[in-house]
């Protein structure tokens, strides 16, 4: 997709003018991420939203004032409790909530505990009239609100499991206090036990749901999809806006792109990169926002890193020629996330033909699509000399890069099409 392209379906976005007229079919869809947040669930979520749309159903969202990943709500959002608009035939409802830059758990239980209350208005409204309810965790206690409303509307509900909490929150160390991971897990059990289908990405993810249901069955793998034509790879040697704004000639680019959260394991690209600090010839380049990233910057500074550049989050029509462009794109993971997640930034890149070094457990899902698809290379998480002797290994040509960023796009095209994934949904849904 061009960057006019993208512009225009980003403009695409109007005030609200009365009821627009009912189609054949009817979506409530109650996130707490949605667009114009560019990275992670909002992201994935509204492309879901976008294809329904463009299915010829009616999609109504009760979400919240963006804030993602910068962990503050956009400056346009602000100063209001409701707002409502229509994105691309959307409908979105949007309520405010306490959010703070640097997310402790305290502030993040404050977070989800205004934006539950206050969204409660624009749930009712959401689902008033709806044929199915899909309802996106990780947010414990809104997802919960959201099925106890849907479930006294009548509504069918498919709840959407992103990151199994709290299991993701335990394991990375955000959540500690044993009353709070007790009211977090009745809380996944009784949202388990309420909804009548539930969608996740990965099969150890659906694992670990089914321990907290009596109904396994209800458990579908549903993975986060791609837009072939939008991720086409646009190779160095073409146009690439990438390269030509910020990779001096010679230089060999290695590139971390999205949210910078703490599952992401940045510390791994500092050590890495002084690693290979005396290499000119190679340089980092680090993409993105997220709560992490003032902590990076800090330690960047600090180690006096001048191989390390970080830059905002950039336009979407950017995203391939950031990933194709790189010579090599990170996918990190802490140690500790195996199967209770499945990065979207996996699939985006794969879609783009990067080439992946994936450094995550040899049992989580990721290792599992690198070694399914053949198109990247594992290494052992938060191993940074790995990683370095990986990026050598690229920067004499030791490793055959195209034949893996073509297994790469070819698996990703095959497995996570939108078009595949969604339309069955869609049409189920209408029937």
């Amino acid at each position: 997709m061009s960057a006019s392209a993208v512009e225009r379906a980003e403009r695409a976005t109007v005030p609200v003018e009365g009821e627009p007229r009912r189609p054949p079919g009817r979506v409530a869809i109650l996130t707490s991420n949605f667009w114009p947040e560019p990275t992670g669930t909002g992201q994935t979520v509204t492309e879901f939203a976008r294809f329904l749309a463009d299915e010829g159903l009616d999609v109504r969202v009760a979400t919240s004032m963006p804030y993602y990943p910068e962990w503050n709500i956009h400056p346009e959002y602000r100063g209001r409790l409701w707002r409502r608009e229509v994105h691309r035939g959307i409908r979105i409802l949007r309520s405010w909530h306490l959010v703070r830059p640097d997310p402790t758990t305290v502030t993040r239980i404050a977070h989800e505990g205004s934006l539950s209350a206050l969204a409660i208005p624009n749930m009712v409204r959401a689902l008033r009239g709806a044929d199915v309810a899909y309802i996106v965790s990780p947010a414990l206690s809104f997802a919960l609100t959201g099925m106890l409303i849907a479930k006294a509307a009548g509504v069918r509900t498919v709840l959407i499991v992103k990151d199994v909490m709290p299991d993701a929150a335990v394991e990375m160390g955000m959540l500690t206090n044993p009353a709070l991971i007790a009211i977090s897990t009745r809380m996944a059990r009784t949202v388990y036990r309420l909804a009548d289908e539930i969608h996740t990405l990965g099969e150890g993810m659906r694992r670990r749901i089914a321990r907290l249901t009596a109904d396994s069955g209800k458990i579908r793998i549903v993975p986060d999809t791609i837009d072939a034509e939008e991720l086409a790879p646009i190779r160095a040697d073409d146009t690439n806006a990438f390269r030509e704004a910020f990779v001096p000639e010679g230089t060999l680019a290695v590139l971390h792109s999205g949210n910078m959260g703490r599952k992401q394991d940045l510390d791994l690209i500092l050590r890495a990169a002084d690693l290979l600090r005396d290499e000119p010839g190679i340089r980092f380049y680090v993409v993105g926002d997220g709560a992490e990233k003032d902590r990076f910057l800090a330690c960047l500074r600090e180690q006096g890193l001048e191989n390390v550049e970080h830059h905002p989050l950039q336009p979407r029509w950017m995203l391939p020629h950031m990933l194709s462009g790189a010579d090599i794109v990170i996918v990190s993971q802490l140690p500790e996330v195996v199967d209770i997640v499945v990065p979207s930034k996996l699939i985006t890149a794969m879609a783009a033909g990067a080439m992946i070094v994936a450094a995550c457990p040899e049992d989580s899902e990721t290792a599992e699509l690198i070694r399914a698809s053949g198109g990247g290379v594992r290494i052992p998480a938060s191993d940074h000399e790995a990683l370095a002797e990986v990026i050598r290994e690229v920067a004499r040509g030791g490793l055959e890069t195209l034949e893996l960023r073509r297994r790469a796009r070819e698996f990703a095209v095959a497995r996570f099409d939108r078009g595949a994934v969604y339309r069955p949904m869609a049409r189920l849904r209408t029937a």
